[in-house]
Order: C-alpha cells, then sequence, then structure tokens
C-alpha cells in the first residue's frame, strides 16, 4: 500500500484592523508543530504576531482578540469539517 499526501492551499481567515488587512492560516492548514502553544492565551498571541504586526496585536483589546480566536475557530472548523479536537 502507498499513501501520498498533498498540500492543500493555505485557507486563511483575513482580519481587517483599522485599514489593513491580515491573513492567519486556518487551523486546517498548519503543521502540528505550528499548533503547539494554541491552547494558552500567550501561545495564541504568539501564533497571531507572525502575521499581525507586534504594535497592531499589542493595540487589541482582550475582546477583540478574543474575537479573532473566535472567528478562527469557526472558519477552521468549517474548513477541515470537523470541530477542533477532533482527528
Amino acid at each position: 500500500m502507498e499513501l501520498t499526501l498533498k498540500k492543500p492551499a493555505v485557507q486563511t481567515l483575513t482580519v481587517n484592523i483599522g485599514d489593513k488587512s491580515y491573513d492567519i492560516p486556518l487551523g486546517s492548514s498548519l503543521s502540528i508543530s505550528e499548533t503547539k502553544g494554541l491552547d494558552t492565551f500567550e501561545g495564541t498571541l504568539a501564533f497571531y504576531s507572525k502575521y499581525i504586526p507586534e504594535d497592531v496585536l499589542g493595540s487589541l483589546t482582550y475582546a477583540e482578540v478574543n474575537q479573532i480566536t473566535k472567528a478562527w475557530a469557526e472558519e477552521t472548523q468549517k474548513a477541515s469539517k470537523l470541530s477542533l479536537g477532533e482527528s
């Protein structure tokens, strides 16, 4: 038996902050190592800081970061057709 994995196109969530837009890859497009730390607020901020400049991210409120996280989780679930934590 042989299995060949093909990398699908990266799916993203576009977050508009002020007059700029930032694309954050959905969980279904991340490698296992990239998902490490997403179970903590600090880890999630570190992940977002790869795609949103630190000064912009640092200006967001806790509620705004939670809005991004909720939208990201919902879109990840839709894209993967699985709930987070399910494989």
